[in-house]
């Protein structure tokens, strides 16, 4: 391949992906994944159901850089429900935005196509919009765009808190295991704990059961905590090799303890001889206090981009989001998109 080759956007098509790229994208994850870098899903029918548009079932909210027959790079959007302050909001985050290596150089341009992409899904299904940038070429294209810094995401890690086995009976807190979110126990919940977390998402039971609960595709462990018949927290884990994620869990930081508690008895359910290290991401400030008390050290972040104008939705005034406690974003359910 000569690199010094340049292309023009005659040669490269751009388009919005369906059904019909399935098969193109599967070869795409393949060959990122031959190349270490795996942030998308190898299966075609997982593809489909992780960028559909939950509002047209038979459309994907993904975008593709085709080169001749080949997919050179993705932008997918992955929706969420959530809290911005008390106001309930829908939104997508910029998923699994990769352009093959082997091509950046021939093309450019090609991030700041990507950049613009969020028009088309933003501004017609009224959402608010999120990315995490997978590097800093990513990063700064976004940013020639109308988007601007959020915060940051912090990954947490302790190589040695699946080892310690510690106990966690206690007379005041129960911990079980479940198979779905129930309705209305999860209403209750996350209307009470809104107002520790002025960004929340996933606080809708049929979409957590949707991702977690009912996802064929992946093997995650639901556990919640209830005190005095009230659920007060849950977490989701997953094995992924030789580590485990904690790749969701909100709690009612009225009871803080019930973060450890969750993990610990999340722990039980893994043969923990075989991991090597538990991963935590959080935004949330009273959450990373409790974990780092816990042996956990920070092993990186990434910045979080947003779309003021898409506020604009839920009629949120960018004046009152900028002086809200930024210390109170929490992403949960998010590990596993950042790969």
């Amino acid at each position: 391949m000569n690199s010094n080759k340049e292309f023009y956007p005659s040669s490269v098509n751009f388009a919005k992906a369906d059904k019909n790229d399935l098969k193109l994208l599967t070869a795409f994850s393949r060959r990122m994944r031959q190349q270490n870098i795996k942030i998308f899903p190898v299966d075609g029918t997982e593809i489909f159901e992780k960028y559909r548009n939950r509002n047209n079932i038979g459309e994907l909210n993904l975008f593709i850089l085709k080169y001749g027959k080949s997919i050179i790079g993705c932008a997918g959007y992955f929706p969420f429900d959530g809290l911005l302050g008390s106001r309930e909001i829908s939104g997508i985050i910029a998923s699994s935005v990769i352009i093959d290596p082997a091509y950046r150089k021939l093309f450019p341009a090609a991030t700041v196509l990507f950049a613009r992409s969020y028009k088309a899904i933003v501004f017609e299904q009224k959402l608010v919009t999120l990315f995490f940038p997978f590097d800093e070429e990513m990063s700064l294209a976004y940013k020639k765009r109308p988007f601007e810094h959020f915060t940051y995401l912090y990954q947490f890690t302790n190589p040695f808190i699946a080892q310690i086995k510690p106990t966690v009976k206690s007379s005041l807190i129960e911990i079980k295991k479940i198979n779905h979110f129930d309705k209305k126990d999860m209403a209750a919940f996350f209307k009470r704990v809104s107002v520790q977390h002025y960004f929340l998402m996933h606080t809708n039971s049929d979409f957590l059961n949707w991702k977690y609960a009912n996802n064929p595709y992946r093997n995650f462990t639901i556990l919640t905590a209830v005190k005095k018949a009230k659920l007060v927290g849950y977490i989701v884990t997953e094995k992924i090799g030789t580590d485990i994620y904690v790749v969701d869990m909100v709690v009612d930081l009225d009871y803080p303890s019930v973060i450890l508690h969750l993990m610990f008895k999340a722990l039980s359910y893994f043969d923990t001889e075989t991991v090597v290290n538990t991963v935590f991401c959080t935004a949330h400030q009273n959450y990373i206090d409790i974990i780092k008390r816990a042996g956990f050290f920070c092993s990186w972040k990434r910045e979080c981009l947003f779309l003021p104008e898409s506020f604009s939705f839920f009629k949120v005034g960018k004046n009152s989001f900028d002086a809200s406690n930024k210390r109170l974003y929490h992403f949960n359910g998010f590990a596993r998109h950042l790969y």
